[in-house]
């Protein structure tokens, strides 16, 4: 009641100046940006023994305190430059030859800020820190390029004699099914519905992809009978296509399709750690290597 009857006393700008001066910060958590690129880590691809300059953006005046956080280390930034909305920190370390994680931390008054991958957050997730590996280098064809995730089933049917039936085996407790109705929504389950879509039609959109200023094919991990012999044949039928795939592009002139990326890594990855499927694995190695060749 004091305070409030002391307020009354207090000139308009008086009581502008007190309520400033009583407000809490606020941060910005939007103006909080950083990257892997060179603009905020310089080199962006580091080798063995160099010194690595990290940036973080700020809003303007808008933190008290910034810190790049590297293996759980805390080194503190520097507020090198200013725009009209921003600031910029930086802070250099030195890389090995061991892969590096990072993260930031923001402070204004009691307010705390992590930044990583994800972006401004309040709780770490350390699955997301930005990371270094030394002597990394990104291929020269990928840089900048446009790339077309393709999820093959539910692309393009381009060889109907290969589709999944439906009660053709079964997944999980239950027999998969084969969908004709490529319009409708997905079950909750749809891990046992299959489209139809196949290599095949990736090979028959490839003039529309181009059209479309496509550079690379990125596959998302190509379907496989849970049966070990069909696993390994429809491998090689995957592979096998992913070489006519190769060869038609040649044949084409494609020069904006430039490169097939296969994501194989979850059937090396059960191969691999099967110890009784090593024939196999021998088997599909041979035909990566064929594959690598071609490309």
């Amino acid at each position: 009641m004091r305070i409030t009857g002391e307020m009354g006393n207090l000139a308009a700008w008086e009581k502008r100046l007190f309520y400033m001066c009583s407000a809490r910060p606020t941060l910005h958590p939007r103006a909080l940006f950083s990257d892997v690129t060179s603009d905020y880590r310089s080199p962006a691809e580091p080798v063995p023994g160099d010194e690595v300059t990290i940036r973080l953006r700020t809003g303007r005046y808008n933190v008290d305190k910034a810190y790049l956080v590297v293996d759980n280390v805390e080194h503190v930034m520097t507020r090198v430059r200013s725009e009209s909305m921003f600031d910029y920190y930086e802070a250099k370390i030195n890389v090995g030859t061991d892969k590096i994680y990072y993260y930031f931390k923001v402070e204004l008054g009691r307010t705390v800020c992590y930044y990583n991958q994800i972006g401004a957050i309040k709780d770490l997730n350390p699955y997301y820190n930005f990371q270094i590996t030394p002597g990394f280098k990104t291929p020269e064809w990928a840089k900048g390029a446009v790339m077309y995730q393709i999820f093959v089933d539910r692309f393009y049917n381009g060889d109907k004699s290969n589709d999944v039936l439906d009660d053709e085996y079964n997944y999980i407790g239950e027999h998969v099914c084969q969908v004709k109705d490529w319009n409708k929504y997905p079950a909750q389950m749809g891990i046992r519905e299959f489209y139809g879509g196949d290599l095949k039609g990736v090979l028959d959109k490839l003039d529309y992809l181009e059209g479309l200023g496509i550079e690379v094919i990125y596959f998302n991990p190509l379907f496989v009978s849970p049966s070990i012999i069909s696993m390994i044949y429809r491998i090689t039928i995957i592979l096998t296509h992913i070489l006519e795939l190769l060869s038609m592009m040649r044949v084409k002139c494609l020069k904006k399709v430039t490169r097939i990326i296969p994501m194989l890594q979850d059937i090396l990855t059960e191969l691999q750690e099967n110890q009784t499927l090593k024939p196999a694995m021998n088997f599909l190695q041979r035909l990566c290597r064929r594959f690598m060749q071609e490309a």
